[in-house]
């Protein structure tokens, strides 16, 4: 027997108090296991986190939800990714840079080989971006957004995540989050290179 949770809106809705609970138990429990571990985003400023798209491949057209996410910026969009082939995220990038946002992307070290379409296409339109080689792998799959919108999950933004692999995607709003994984990302800027 199958339950219906209603239209997707409705089942979102439904799912917003219930992330949001889990979010702040998973970071309570890991701080409650190791109460040395540092948890900046503590497990208020998750409960507290507004969870404005939950998506999955299939069948979701999750690339679409993140171009959509980055044409609505305003004023910046910092990207930390480990592969990156999407034509329609680079796309809504360098035209969200053509707006005035400020875009800045933290590749793996990887991707200068590997993602040369994305890595030229940055270059010709003046997009700064650094690779990070610091890590066996620089596996985050993370953008921060006018300092209070973040996407995450494990969805590379590759066109592989999009048609061919099971991925999810979480776009939350949340200023402290936000706080939190730009200060991860600088960090990781610091030690990147051009």
């Amino acid at each position: 027997m199958c339950l219906s949770w209603g239209t997707q809106p409705q089942r979102l809705a439904r799912l917003k108090p219930l992330l949001g609970w889990v979010l702040a138990c998973s970071v309570a429990s890991i701080h409650a296991q190791n109460p040395n571990l540092e948890t900046p985003a503590t497990a208020d400023a998750l409960s507290r986190a507004e969870v404005l798209g939950l998506y999955f491949t299939p069948p979701a057209d999750v690339a679409a939800a993140v171009v959509d996410v980055i044409n609505q910026s305003q004023s910046e969009v910092l990207v930390q990714a480990y592969g990156f082939t999407h034509n329609g995220i680079a796309q809504a990038l360098v035209k969200a840079q053509e707006r005035g946002v400020r875009i800045r992307v933290l590749l793996d070290q990887k991707s200068e080989s590997t993602n040369r379409y994305v890595v030229d296409l940055f270059t010709t339109n003046n997009i700064r971006m650094r690779f990070d080689g610091n890590h066996a792998i620089a596996h985050n799959k993370v953008m921060i957004v006018d300092d209070n919108i973040v996407i995450t999950g494990s969805f590379n933004f590759t066109n592989s995540a999009q048609t061919r692999n099971a991925e999810n995607l979480l776009v939350l709003r949340s200023t402290d989050l936000a706080r939190n994984y730009k200060t991860n990302w600088l960090e990781h800027w610091k030690h990147s290179r051009d």
